[in-house]
């Protein structure tokens, strides 16, 4: 599940698309075995291979390594789709498909222990021309399996704190891991064959195997970078100055977009990057399949949807996967050259309390707030204009078109003004002469904070308005660098913002476990923790979706995020422009290499 900053794998939307939060494909024309399936090209006028498209981004990426729990986002992933490798990918009908390009091979030997062969195909480089090999995947084990600590440096004993009060742990991780799930079950990741083949042993049973590898780093430059002469020298469990090392730069090390670092494993690579402006990506030449069509690809950072759409209909851009927005939607509708393909996708809005403030301890608080808000009110204005069929979601494990859907939330989120009141009022919350709810001289006040978006300002206004009925002080925080900036490290009260899921229902067991690497809330549930990890490691799939549905029942039990409602999406792109498929966890750009302009 990726961030949407759009939401935060999410992306915010959340948010991983495979494990790295972006989709690694495969190569060439439009194939059963190429992203791009489904997307075909106009008759009437012929492609014509090579020219530039620029696609418009409302946020722009931060960072080549998308699973860091920092910078994860969505923003990245329509950046890493083009450059990132990955054995398996997901395509525009929530496929996993094995990327032919990158594997000659992928195969479950054994389930006892589980045991996964992949076999690199021999030609595979990375963009510097270096073998892209078992150390990659070595790599990755290393980084997201969970298992490395290091002292913590400000722990001091027993109840030190922080600064704001939070007690501090006595290790902490080596690597900033946005999620370890799949590879904290993983027993031994071993190489042969060159490096070409790699073994993978799990401890427990996984049931999403496919998913846990994708998105590589190349391991060469860290190793130049740090000094590591051989990173499988390294034990990937047990801390070392060398995995200090490692990790140090695996954490930040590929932060912004260097071409010298951010190399590329598939059909583009990096040409040069403008600070909130602009990644410019062109033709890697050393890539050994099929080669893009497009010369160049530009994704230029645009943050007004309207003023994409104004881009789109002027030619300046030629395609754009905005917020969802009833004015720009009636924009796009009505306007000529384009095409408009609002589809339904696995984003959903959310707001998630912070478990660090203390107001929301109680549950009663918890329930009393999703009770004031409206949702069916906030879908009528600012959803339904683009999607009429839009309805309250009730689950955040499931979306409506899944299997296991079902609602497990209206209950707690009605709205009832008098029944949130009688909450806050049962539980000891006092109405002030200001119209205010007080309990111990406390009143009941908070932020909700947003990325700065329109229709997220309106969601939380309209919320501001209707729980002010209910006694509740709430202010508005809108900040154009909240996901990047602050929603990574839980630096909210309630935040607004959209998880983008994936067909793996593993995806989501960072955002909900303890200590998990997306769980921005701070959210505690040793028993939901549990369950997900019984329904990650069963392989019967009756059993699993039992499974996955009590994690979901338990999560919205707590009361602690509110789903909203599914996000409709809004690609668009110019009739000139032949190619483009939507694809819910990746975005439009996940098959921009079979993209051809008239």
């Amino acid at each position: 599940m990726n961030v949407s900053k759009r939401s935060k794998v999410a992306a915010v939307v959340v948010g991983l698309a495979l494990v790295a939060g972006a989709c690694s494909s495969d190569k060439k024309a439009v194939d059963s075995t190429t992203p791009g399936t489904g997307a075909t090209t106009d008759s009437s006028a012929p492609a014509v291979t090579g020219g530039e498209v620029i696609f418009a981004q409302e946020e722009g990426g931060v960072a080549y390594n998308n699973l860091t729990s920092t910078n994860n986002s969505f923003a990245n992933t329509e950046v890493l789709n083009l450059l990132q490798p990955g054995p398996f990918y997901i395509d525009d009908k929530l496929d996993l498909v094995l990327s032919k390009d990158l594997m000659d091979s992928v195969e479950l030997t054994s389930t006892s222990p589980q045991t996964i062969v992949y076999k690199i195909n021999p030609k595979a480089v990375w963009s510097d021309g270096v073998a892209i090999d078992c150390k990659d995947f070595y790599l990755q084990y290393m980084s997201l399996n969970g298992k490395v600590t290091m002292p913590n440096p400000d722990f001091t004993g027993p109840g030190a704190t922080d600064a704001d009060g939070n007690e501090l742990s006595e290790t902490l991780p080596v690597f900033d891991a946005a999620t370890t799930t799949g590879f904290d079950q993983m027993k031994s990741v071993t190489c042969s064959d060159d490096n070409k083949t790699v073994t993978v042993v799990y401890d427990t049973p996984f049931a999403d195997w496919k998913g846990s590898f994708g998105g590589f780093v190349p391991a060469h430059i860290i190793e130049a970078q740090t000094g590591v002469a051989d990173i499988l020298a390294v034990d990937a469990t047990v801390f070392s100055p060398e995995i200090e090392m490692i990790g140090e730069f695996w954490n930040t090390g590929f932060d912004g977009w260097d071409p010298e670092i951010a190399l590329s494993g598939s059909w583009y690579k990096i040409d040069s990057y403008t600070v909130d402006e602009s990644i410019v990506l062109v033709k890697n030449d050393k890539y050994w399949g099929a080669p893009a069509n497009l010369d160049t690809i530009t994704l230029q950072v645009i943050t007004d949807a309207s003023a994409q759409a104004a881009a789109l209909q002027n030619g300046e851009i030629q395609a754009m996967q905005p917020q969802a927005d009833p004015g720009i939607a009636a924009t796009l509708k009505a306007a000529t050259g384009i095409n408009f393909a609002p589809a339904s996708g696995l984003v959903f809005e959310h707001y998630d309390m912070s478990a660090k403030n203390p107001i929301f301890a109680d549950k009663a608080v918890r329930s009393a707030f999703a009770a004031c808000i409206d949702r069916q009110d906030i879908i009528d204005k600012l959803v339904a204009p683009v999607n009429p069929d839009a309805k309250p979601l009730n689950s955040v494990i499931f979306m409506p078109q899944q299997v296991g859907y079902d609602d497990r939330f209206s209950k707690y989120a009605t709205f009832d003004v008098a029944a949130s009141k009688k909450l806050l009022e049962g539980a000891g919350w006092a109405l002030g002469d200001d119209g205010f709810y007080a309990k111990d001289g406390q009143q009941l006040t908070f932020k909700i904070s947003h990325k700065g978006i329109q229709r997220r300002s309106d969601t939380v206004q309209n919320s501001i308005a209707s729980c002010k009925e209910a006694g509740f002080n709430i202010v508005e925080d809108s900040d154009t660098k909240f996901n990047s900036d602050r929603l990574g490290i839980g630096d909210y009260d309630v935040a607004l913002f959209a998880w983008v899921g994936n067909p793996l229902l593993s995806s989501a067991t960072s955002v909900y476990a303890v200590d998990g690497g997306a769980n921005y809330q701070a959210y505690v549930n040793q028993t939901i923790t549990d369950t997900y990890n019984a329904a990650n490691g069963e392989l019967d799939e009756a059993k699993r979706l039992e499974l996955m549905k009590s994690v979901d029942a338990g999560i919205l039990d707590d009361v602690w995020t509110i789903p909203l409602f599914q996000l409709p999406e809004m690609p668009a792109w110019s009739e000139n422009l032949t190619g483009p498929a939507f694809n819910g966890p990746s975005g439009l750009t996940w098959n921009a290499n079979v993209w051809t302009l008239k």
